[in-house]
């Protein structure tokens, strides 16, 4: 807690992401990053979660080899990096909400792991709260797709 105290939350997360990039950078020989996640990439659209239905919710995943920038539709922002766990694609990282908006999680960073399994996006966010607190938020995604051609919708990179 002394810890805590003396280092404010910005410059911990600043710490925490700056680990996970040097981490990143040593990782994995670049043969290897492109077999794993490739189906990560494009837009999700929410059709479950914890925290109520969301029919406009979706999340987008651009992909750099190992690393894979998440980006909430609804204020938030994560950095991942690819691994495999129970024989199925997952990432796991950092990332933070918005300082802007109205959510109460706004400018709260957190821990976030994304794996597919059954051709979904399954995503667990450990939000880290002011009083110290960890609040989950679970959500599942399904590809985007136009409603007309049920195509999936092109990514932008």
């Amino acid at each position: 807690m002394a810890v805590e105290t003396f280092l404010s939350r910005p410059a911990l997360f600043r710490r925490r992401l700056f680990g996970l990039l040097l981490l990143l950078a040593g990782a994995t020989s670049p043969g290897a990053a492109v077999a794993d996640g490739a189906s990560f990439a494009g837009q999700w659209q929410q059709v479950a979660s914890g925290t109520g239905e969301c029919e406009t919710c979706w999340v987008e995943i651009r992909r750099n080899g190992p690393v894979l920038k998440v980006i909430g539709k609804d204020g938030w922002f994560a950095v991942a990096h690819l691994g495999r766990i129970d024989g199925g694609d997952s990432a796991e990282g950092i990332g933070r909400w918005s300082e802007g908006g109205t959510s109460h999680y706004r400018s709260k960073p957190f821990d976030i792991r994304i794996a597919i399994a059954d051709k979904r996006l399954y995503m667990d966010m450990s939000v880290q709260m002011d009083d110290g607190s960890k609040r989950m938020v679970r959500a599942i995604f399904d590809k985007r797709r136009t409603e007309k051609s049920m195509r999936l919708l092109p990514v932008r990179m």
